[in-house]
């Protein structure tokens, strides 16, 4: 009597029912960690970003300083302390934002999620020069959206995603941990991370 070689169709069906099981468990865990490393890549760039941005934030305190004290020296005229504040860039307003798209840089309104689409060429220059030296410091700056909070000359907040669609959106100073449902590094909530 010849012995038959290979599988039994039982045999096999039991291996793919082995295996599907295995895939089942494996492919949602795998998944989970990609996104884990995702939103971990962008916390540590947000830091970066944060730290760059507090530095360049710096440099404009010490370039608006003296317009910033006339603007808020209430001994001064309205007149001298409305043309003095005209003249400020990061202190003309509490709240300050700027998003990088990947490519351009904006001001926000004073939400922190609206373009402003009223800002003069001189200010656009002001805003691209903030940004271009943070992506001095930033090499991943074409492959990143972000958004900055700046209130005082301080930087509050950072977040930063790969693309303004994606659901892992980093952020510094507070630490994110897992998905951004329903936002955008846009409409991203920068007064739930600042410190």
């Amino acid at each position: 009597m010849k012995s038959k070689k290979g599988f039994s169709l039982v045999e096999m069906i039991v291996v793919l029912a082995i295996i599907g099981i295995l895939m089942a468990i494996l492919i949602p865990t795998w998944s989970y960690f990609i996104m884990r490393a995702n939103v971990r890549s962008q916390n540590n760039y947000s830091k970066v970003i944060f730290n760059a941005a507090q530095t360049q934030a710096t440099r404009e305190k010490f370039y608006e300083r003296e317009n910033y004290n006339i603007a808020n020296d209430t001994t001064k005229t309205v007149t001298e302390r409305n043309a003095a504040k005209n003249e400020l860039f990061v202190g003309k307003e509490s709240d300050f934002y700027i998003y990088w798209n990947g490519h351009k840089g904006y001001l926000l309104m004073a939400d922190g999620e609206t373009i402003d689409t009223s800002v003069t060429p001189a200010v656009q220059t002001k805003v691209d020069d903030f940004v271009k030296s943070i992506n001095k410091v930033f090499s991943q700056s074409s492959e990143t959206v972000y958004k900055i909070y700046i209130k005082d000359y301080k930087v509050k907040s950072v977040c930063s995603g790969r693309s303004e669609g994606t659901e892992n959106i980093g952020s510094y100073p507070e630490i994110q941990e897992g998905r951004s449902k329903n936002k955008t590094v846009q409409t991203f909530d920068m007064d739930s991370i600042k410190h």
